[in-house]
């Protein structure tokens, strides 16, 4: 529980430093489904239903916890991000904490989980120069420097239950805390001109509201250790209530040194609501017994339908499928440690929310992992390491690569074992 205490601030009040130009829209970049483990397979959790791990996406898995079973889960994550455009490219990198979480049993029959995770995060930090021979270069005004700033990002506390309701069968239910802070400010320097105001917009949202969702999971099992799981979520519209804020100043450069500041508007404290779209998804999974895991995940979410204090954002609808394996050569193995390794790979694409220039930006990566068991526990080292690419050269937008390692630590401990001593 000290551990606890102690990640927490840290998970909640660090923030990503990577440049993400995308990121400037709707509620940034969202965070990709499920832990370390499911990372390393592409992503996939709504047809997972594993006793040793914690798939909380969809919450219908939490029941199926072991009888007296206890797990914890936190994970950091380390980020590599590539931009490309056609005259220049750039870099960036950030190491993180991801999440906390933990789950266990409330009866056979009922299972609960709590924790932690990222919803979406802001950062990018972006200058656009316009001099003579550009475009948009216009010789009244001479050279112009534009520069967009944000940070921030959103967290989700959840906490969910999963019920076994008939053979096979289990729902789920999750009451989720949206929380966070996000910034964006931009401004506009014009750079020939010593006499022009410099204008700079800065914004901020303050998010904190609670939501449901709801899953569902059904188990058919044949030929004793094989079975096939399908499960699926559901998001309703969500209405999440924020409080907005904005500051624009102009700034008049004095040439000895220094500038003046003049504020032009200023506003605090304007309560409103942030519409998220509802979000379907579904997946099917194939185990056999402890070995083998295949499965796959389509969602689907009407961002056209989302709104900021009224705004549309220009987003519109996205989508994205997942898929992966994992395969353990044999968990019992006691003197080869290279069978007890579970080894994952995966994959996903998608069309995210964002439309710019008339093209949707796709995303689209691999995926690879292992879970390095921890002697004869059950408890295990999850690594995963994601390479993709979003968006596109055309058009003059921006193309990302990107490369993430994450890191988690899944520890299984059994709770409430009356002790014999002889």
């Amino acid at each position: 529980m000290l551990l606890i205490a102690y990640l927490v601030p840290t998970l909640i009040f660090g923030q990503a430093a990577t440049n993400s130009p995308y990121s400037r829209y709707g509620v940034g970049n969202p965070e990709s489904g499920g832990l370390t483990r499911n990372s390393g397979m592409g992503g996939i959790s709504l047809g997972m239903r594993d006793p040793g791990y914690i798939d909380f996406q969809n919450p219908a898995s939490l029941s199926a916890r072991d009888s007296l079973s206890f797990i914890f889960d936190f994970g950091m994550v380390g980020e590599q991000f590539q931009l490309t455009t056609r005259n220049s490219d750039s870099r960036s990198r950030d190491i993180n904490f991801k999440h906390i979480a933990i789950a266990f049993p409330v009866t056979k029959w009922l299972g609960a989980g709590t924790g932690i995770v990222p919803f979406s995060s802001i950062s990018y930090d972006i200058i656009k120069e316009v001099r003579e021979g550009d475009p948009d270069y216009i010789p009244e005004t001479g050279g112009i420097d534009y520069l967009y700033r944000g940070n921030g990002g959103v967290h989700r506390f959840f906490l969910g239950t999963g019920i076994d309701v008939y053979k096979g069968l289990s729902v789920g239910l999750s009451l989720s805390y949206l929380f966070g802070t996000m910034e964006r400010a931009r401004s506009i320097t014009f750079v020939d001109e010593e006499n022009f105001f410099n204008t700079k917009v800065s914004e901020k949202s303050i998010v904190g509201d609670l939501y449901f969702d709801a899953g569902i999971q059904y188990t058919l099992s044949f030929q004793e250790d094989n079975s096939f799981t399908i499960g699926a979520v559901y998001n309703h519209e969500r209405n999440i209530q924020a409080e907005y804020e904005s500051y624009t100043e102009n700034l008049l450069i004095n040439p000895l040194g220094g500038f003046y500041s003049d504020t032009v508007n200023f506003v605090s404290g304007i309560t409103g609501t942030i519409i998220l779209p509802r979000n379907i998804g579904a997946g099917l999974t194939f185990r056999k017994g402890d070995q083998l895991v295949v499965g796959a995940d389509y969602y689907w979410q009407e961002w056209s339908d989302a709104r900021f204090f009224g705004e549309s954002d220009s987003l519109i609808n996205s989508n994205s499928i997942h898929a992966g394996l994992e395969f353990t050569p044999d968990r019992t193995a006691i003197r080869n440690y290279l069978n007890r390794i579970s080894y994952r790979i995966g994959g996903h694409y998608g069309n995210t929310y964002l439309k710019l220039e008339n093209e949707q930006l796709k995303d689209f990566g691999i995926s690879f992992g292992l879970g390095l068991p921890l002697n004869r526990m059950r408890s295990t080292v999850n690594l995963s390491f994601e390479m993709g690419k979003r968006g596109t050269t055309v058009q003059n937008l921006i193309e990302e690569k990107y490369g993430i390692i994450r890191f988690s630590l899944t520890l299984y401990d059994i709770w409430f074992m009356k002790r014999k001593f002889d």
